[in-house]
């Protein structure tokens, strides 16, 4: 696992302070407070910052704003999520339906980013805990709904993240998983339960967030409150009849040439379901995301087997 880069994330910490008031700048000090350090170890930071165009320093309070080298920054990753803005009237007709939050997650490397979180009209409803520009490693028992569709070099990283995260041997998650990812590729929609944690992953990420914005903070709390989760969050079969203390309930949109664009999922009832509500979520989210799929002028991938990725 990569070490952590304090210079970095005192960096995404000030960018992320600035953005969230852009027209008020920040004074040294305040910088510094926030970031928890001394005034003489951020400075040289502040002064390259400045220096590149990133900050700029108002000539007469002294204060810090965010400065216009960012503008193309930020224009280059808006066009990069698109995919968001074409897919959000979709995902608010989802989240209306279902009476559920919808958020929309891009990939980044190895980890899947909240692009999107919509709400229903109706009323505030659980997020797991996630916020837009959140992180989650997408390594089980999280994010077999796109698993299922990687290629085997990609399924096989996967498997290997799984041997980190949960410390079990690599063939024996291939015997658990492969026949779950399966059947979501025939039904179109992953599920992912809780089974016997006392609380739940939401109340875990807020705990552990604890006060300030996204950034280190984020990753370290969604990293420590994936410890909770077992190896069998995926779902395979569903009963009908039976009740599930659902996290999530997701599908894939893809673009073009079939990779996968954006991942649509419904989260966190305040209460379990029956798998046969469960059942009807995946439908609304496997339709929705096809409407997606189609807004892109995007194709599905045929679905592959466990043994067709073999040979």
């Amino acid at each position: 696992m990569a070490r952590n880069s304090p210079q970095t994330d005192r960096i995404v910490m000030l960018a992320e302070l600035l953005a969230s008031d852009p027209e008020t700048g920040r004074s040294l000090a305040d910088i510094a407070r926030h970031l928890g350090v001394a005034k003489a170890t951020c400075y040289p930071m502040v002064v390259a910052l400045t220096e590149s165009g990133w900050l700029v320093r108002h000539p007469v309070r002294k204060t810090y704003q965010l400065g216009p080298a960012l503008v193309p920054i930020g224009q280059a990753a808006s066009r990069a999520t698109d995919v968001v803005d074409l897919a959000r009237t979709v995902m608010h007709e989802l989240a209306d339906t279902s009476q559920l939050a919808c958020l929309g997650f891009i990939r980044s490397g190895a980890d899947l980013v909240v692009a999107e979180v919509v709400q229903p009209i109706s009323k505030r409803s659980g997020t797991l805990g996630l916020r837009i520009g959140d992180k989650v490693l997408m390594a089980p028992p999280l994010g077999a709904g796109l698993a299922a569709w990687y290629g085997r070099d990609q399924l096989d990283e996967w498997f290997l993240l799984g041997t980190e995260v949960l410390s079990a041997e690599t063939e024996l998650l291939k015997t658990e998983y492969e026949p779950i990812l399966d059947t979501i590729r025939e039904r179109g929609f992953a599920v992912e339960c809780l089974w016997q944690q006392d609380r739940s992953i939401s109340d875990a990420v807020a705990q552990l967030r604890g006060p300030g914005v996204g950034g280190q903070k984020a990753a370290i709390a969604l990293r420590e409150a994936r410890r909770l989760l077992s190896a069998d969050v995926a779902v395979g079969t569903i009963d009908p009849t039976a009740h599930y203390q659902l996290l999530s309930v997701n599908a894939t949109a893809f673009d073009q040439d079939t990779s996968p664009a954006l991942i649509l999922c419904l989260v966190d009832p305040p209460s379990p379901l029956t798998g046969e509500r469960i059942a009807e979520l995946g439908t609304l989210v496997r339709t929705a995301a096809q409407q997606v799929t189609t807004l892109m002028h995007g194709r599905s991938p045929h679905p592959l087997t466990s043994e067709d990725r073999s040979t």
